[in-house]
């Protein structure tokens, strides 16, 4: 990692180049590394926000905020691109068949074997390829718990772009998610 010692023009230029996260340096995967790996063209990474109480009871001074719970964004879009063959939409639309299965004992049964999975983000460093591992070449690690598919976004055809690609957007919902940067042993 490059690390900004001095304000040398040399120094400057070398942090920009090899110190930054590129953000097209990325792959998503759903499932644990046994999971389908799909094009995706576009990931958000998650948020968070603190739920306060404001305790006043103090007769003079600040009102002073307590943190009561960790919450977490409930959009978390990822873009994919359509294969020829639908091979993503045919795994979201499969999804869904699970989480609707018209037997409700079979749904109950089938909610720990496939409803809920884990979905990352890797964040990759520029020197990993297509053949990486994402473990080996990441810069940082999202793992988003209990996750599922909430809301498939309209695909559009179009004839006004010939060469653009088709792309699925998925909204997903999860528990919870964890972070992992280079280096940690957490995620």
């Amino acid at each position: 990692m490059a690390n900004l010692r001095s304000n040398s023009v040399n120094s400057i230029l070398d942090y920009f180049t090899n110190g930054f996260q590129k953000a097209n340096r990325f792959e998503v995967r759903i499932g644990g590394s046994s999971g389908p790996v799909f094009w995706a063209s576009s990931a958000q990474i998650p948020s968070q926000d603190v739920t306060y109480y404001p305790e006043n009871f103090s007769p003079s001074g600040p009102i002073i905020q307590i943190p009561l719970r960790r919450g977490y964004d409930d959009r978390f879009l990822v873009d994919f691109i359509v294969e020829k063959n639908w091979a993503v939409r045919s795994y979201f639309e499969s999804w869904f068949d699970i989480m609707f299965s018209t037997n409700r004992s079979a749904q109950v049964k089938t909610r720990a074997s496939g409803y809920l999975r884990q979905v990352e983000i890797f964040a990759l460093n520029d020197t990993s390829t297509s053949t990486s591992s994402p473990v080996q070449m990441q810069n940082a690690k999202f793992t988003l718990y209990e996750a599922y598919p909430k809301l498939l976004l309209p695909s559009q055809f179009t004839s006004d772009a010939p060469n653009q690609y088709l792309s699925l957007t998925v909204d997903f919902n999860y528990r919870y998610y964890t972070f992992a940067g280079a280096g940690s042993s957490g995620g």
